[in-house]
């Protein structure tokens, strides 16, 4: 009798540690994490880690010519995750029809540093301020229905600084949006850069998990 009860016991215990796991489930999302330049952020973890590769394809194509790119300095990090498995290089900064996440860090050069500035960040991908959005149009540049949705700046105890900006532009004729954080360190060395863009429509459909991304997204001031 003594020996069932401790068999009885037992199985009690299993079954209790186990109920205990089954409760704790999968992880709810996949954290992305530069611990060199101390810059985080978190994905929904069904999302998809787009490759390396993919990647640089994308940097060497959209980014060449921006700020964002080589001429603003060297980048020392970057991730991208998408919602949909193995997107194409030319979805990932524009024109997707579910969210994608790009983010990147950089060491600035002296030219970056000496200009930065909050409307500088706004318009580091994008003409989004109206004299950069003016001055793009002059040069013949075919960008249209621009629509600023939301515009703040972001400054932390730590002296961590910039902004957040939430708009729209019309790619290949559908409204695509983009919510852009870029943020400075207290020192002015390095760039932070955290965008989320898919079309409009997309966009309003995943906006609870949209929202979590760029909420998550945590610079300290070095």
């Amino acid at each position: 009798m003594l020996q069932l009860r401790r068999t009885a016991a037992a199985l009690a215990a299993v079954v209790t540690v186990l109920a205990g796991l089954a409760g704790c489930g999968a992880p709810a999302f996949t954290y992305a994490a530069d611990q060199t330049d101390h810059a985080y952020f978190k994905v929904p973890a069904s999302w998809y880690q787009i490759a390396p590769q993919s990647l640089a394809d994308a940097q060497a194509a959209l980014l060449g010519r921006s700020a964002a790119g080589p001429s603003g300095g060297a980048l020392t990090w970057s991730r991208a995750y998408s919602m949909q498995a193995n997107p194409g290089a030319s979805n990932l900064l524009i024109n997707s029809h579910t969210p994608v996440v790009y983010a990147s860090v950089q060491a600035l050069g002296q030219s970056l540093r000496n200009s930065l500035s909050f409307d500088y960040m706004r318009d580091l991908l994008f003409p989004v301020t109206p004299q950069a959005r003016q001055q793009a149009a002059a040069a013949g540049a075919k960008l249209t229905g621009f629509a600023l949705i939301g515009s703040s700046v972001i400054t932390t105890r730590d002296g961590v600084r910039g902004i957040n900006e939430l708009f729209e532009y019309d790619i290949n004729g559908l409204p695509d949006a983009f919510d852009q954080t870029v943020l400075t360190n207290s020192a002015t060395t390095k760039l932070y850069l955290l965008l989320v863009q898919c079309f409009q429509d997309c966009f309003a459909s995943n906006a609870t998990q949209i929202k979590a991304v760029v909420d998550s997204f945590t610079v300290r001031g070095t």
